[in-house]
């Protein structure tokens, strides 16, 4: 397996011969086509291939499928932030609308699912305002110590320098030096490095998330490139034998066929003057295409077996099943997105931290450890919102309301729906027993028509 993680002695500092090692290193080389590779699967632009070239008329996208299930399984509603009692994290929530934070997430989940890993960097504009961007994971390299903590050393974003007709220049390269410290810009051109524009920076740390698709980084349709394969590889076989069956070769037996009268048959379709004792028929070859749906059907399965991504589309999903059986059929695929949950949870935290110690540091709030926060991944799926808000009844006294409230499928922000549920609860007992004016009641000075009372 391409390893793509990238490790270097703890110290090592990026200096010409190290970017130029990494850039232009046989590691690199191999991820670079991995990651052409799976990009070329999930744009529909693979072509498979035998010992012998092979033709692929009809491609199945089954790889954008199944990223694009997986993706919208997980982040179909945004990742929403829960603080601890008396832990204000609306400032750091404030950066991220500002910037639509959840469109970079789907983002970054789609990087994920497609290379195994994302990359996000964070820095701070001309404004003075922290901002994150994704950067594709062929235009960066981030570099790992080889202690036991793994702990970010720098970080190299690049891509081709191009001239002035807009050409690219072979082994020139302009790129952003990441360290703890400061960011560099520099041009590695033949191996050596010029440039001396540098900016510190306030992150302390290299200011770039990886986000992991699993431990070993590795895409969600990466293990069935060879199902895939072999499914568009059967597919264009029929799409092949259909045509050639068009055009298949008319054989006379027992007569002789002029190339006038060739003519005429391609003309008109028709043929006279047959003998008695000739016959005349399609020289084919016989499809059984019951045996290659079954194997197409077989291979199917298997993909989505593997990819643990659910075929919508089959008849186990059907409207009448119940919700326990459906969350059944699709345990195997929970289990995989909650993997995947935990490491972009992991991911998500390391950007708060990045953002939390900026604002920290302009005492717009204060350090707020990883453990005073919350992440909720509320999963994009129908919901019996009866059924969850009985469940709620139920818990009422056990759990918090935040907790309860954010179960619902169409509560966006649990903390601020719980505070207006109280703001009217408060308004509501002002006004009477829970919405009854007191203005409605009977006034004690109007006068009565009782006779005792004039007494």
């Amino acid at each position: 397996m391409i390893s793509k993680v990238y490790t270097l002695p703890a110290g090592t500092e990026p200096t010409a011969d190290i970017v130029s090692g990494l850039i232009t290193g046989s590691q690199r080389k191999e991820c670079l086509e991995l990651y052409e590779r799976l990009y070329a699967y999930y744009m529909s632009e693979a072509v498979a291939s035998r010992e012998a070239p092979h033709q692929l008329l009809a491609i199945t996208n089954h790889a954008r499928y199944i990223v694009k299930t997986n993706v919208g399984y997980l982040l179909g509603n945004p990742a929403t932030y829960l603080a601890a009692e008396n832990v204000d994290i609306e400032p750091l929530l404030t950066v991220y609308r500002k910037q639509t934070i959840s469109n970079l997430d789907v983002e970054n989940a789609t990087d994920t699912s497609i290379f195994g890993h994302a990359f996000e960097r964070v820095y701070v504009n001309k404004d003075a305002e922290t901002r994150s961007t994704r950067i594709d994971p062929r235009n960066i390299i981030l570099v790992y110590d080889d202690t036991v903590q793994h702990e970010k050393m720098f970080a190299i974003i690049y891509q081709p320098s191009v001239n002035e007709k807009g050409e690219i220049v072979r082994d020139a390269y302009d790129m952003t030096i990441l360290t703890p410290t400061i960011a560099m810009e520099r041009k590695l051109k033949d191996g050596i490095l010029s440039g001396d524009e540098e900016v510190p920076h306030s992150f302390g740390e290299v200011p770039v998330v990886e986000y992991l698709n699993s431990s070993d980084r590795v895409g969600d349709f990466e293990p069935v490139i060879s199902l895939l394969d072999a499914y568009n590889i059967l597919q264009s076989d029929r799409v092949i034998d259909r045509e050639r069956l068009v055009d298949a070769i008319l054989a006379f037996y027992g007569m002789d066929l002029g190339k006038e009268d060739q003519e005429d048959l391609k003309e008109s379709r028709t043929i006279a003057g047959v003998p008695s004792d000739a016959k005349i028929e399609y020289i084919v070859k016989n499809i059984n295409e019951a045996d290659a749906d079954v194997l197409r059907s077989a291979i199917l399965a298997d993909i989505h077996k593997i990819s643990m991504t659910p075929d919508m589309s089959d008849q186990n999903f059907a409207g009448n099943s119940s919700g326990v059986a459906l969350q059944y059929k699709l345990l195997a695929f929970e289990q995989h997105v909650k993997d995947k949950e935990r490491y972009f949870e992991n991911a998500l935290i390391d950007r708060f931290r990045l953002y939390n110690g900026v604002l920290a540091s302009v005492k717009k709030m204060r350090t707020i450890e990883p453990s005073e926060i919350d992440i909720v991944f509320r999963r994009a799926l129908p919901q019996n919102d009866l059924e969850v808000s009985q469940m709620i009844n139920n818990l009422m006294d056990i759990v918090d309301r935040e907790t309860l409230v954010s179960r619902l499928s169409f509560v966006q922000d649990a903390k601020e729906t719980v505070k207006l549920a109280q703001e009217e609860q408060e308004k509501s007992l002002k006004l009477g027993n829970y919405g009854i004016n007191k203005a409605d009641e009977p006034d004690d000075q109007t006068d009565s028509d009782d006779p005792l009372d004039e007494e």
